[in-house]
């Protein structure tokens, strides 16, 4: 018997409907297999966060420390009753470090851990630990980094913010430290980082960059600096092209 046309728009109208059931009823079970598998995954990448004290890296040479932009952490233990282990881990957020060893990240491929300056959290994978190098060695985070970073949150800015002028410093003398620069710019406004470019032993190779907190203090900083009488040397100073 012949079908009326309406008859045949129905009879594809039932089909379409009866299509889309079943996709939709592909999509749930699919959901349901990914939850399950989640539900059931091994519990490694779950622990809860591991909280550590801050510390930092640093440079040595042979009559003073000098800290560099890099920050690290370590636990309690470590550098008392334990030697400091030779790997450590970076905060994404504030750029603060934490020396942490293999073994601290448990069985699995790693574990969470937290980041007590910012409150920052991540998994940390065992495979991408960082080795500190050669001519490098751990120390307390300094104080000024601390108060930097809270701020920064107390601001709402993001907690690794240094400054808004970034500054190119030349003709540093080969004697010169981190602290030496961060004393003389502080002078004239509020210091975000130092950091002295070295070569691979860790020697000053005479020029840095200076991070001022406010674009006035960048500013202010040129005006006053550039051409000062830095241990015998007349350091240039002007924004930074990097």
């Amino acid at each position: 018997r012949k079908r009326t046309k309406q008859q045949h728009r129905r009879r594809l109208l039932s089909l379409a409907s009866k299509s889309a059931q079943h996709k939709e009823t592909m999509v749930l079970r699919k959901l349901a297999l990914v939850v399950l598998a989640a539900l059931t995954a091994p519990s490694a990448a779950f622990v809860s966060p591991v909280v550590l004290s801050a510390k930092c890296v640093t440079t040595r040479d042979s009559d003073r420390d000098t800290t560099t932009a890099i920050q690290m952490s370590k636990q309690a233990e470590y550098g008392t009753s334990l030697d400091l282990p030779g790997s450590y881990v970076k905060c994404g957020k504030c750029q603060t470090c934490f020396a942490v060893a293999k073994e601290d990240l448990g069985n699995g491929r790693g574990r969470r851990l937290g980041c007590s300056v910012c409150g920052h959290s991540w998994f940390q994978s065992k495979d991408r630990l960082m080795t500190v190098r050669d001519g490098y060695e751990l120390i307390d985070l300094p104080d000024r980094d601390k108060e930097r970073i809270e701020l920064n949150k107390q601001e709402g800015k993001n907690p690794g913010f240094t400054g808004d002028a970034k500054l190119y410093v030349g003709n540093i003398a080969f004697e010169c430290h981190e602290e030496d620069v961060f004393r003389l710019f502080e002078s004239v406004g509020t210091v975000g980082e130092v950091s002295l470019v070295r070569d691979n032993e860790g020697k000053n190779r005479g020029f840095g960059f200076v991070t001022m907190r406010t674009k006035e203090g960048g500013q202010k900083a040129m005006d006053e600096l550039n051409g000062a009488n830095v241990r015998g040397r007349n350091i240039a100073v002007r924004e930074s092209t990097n």
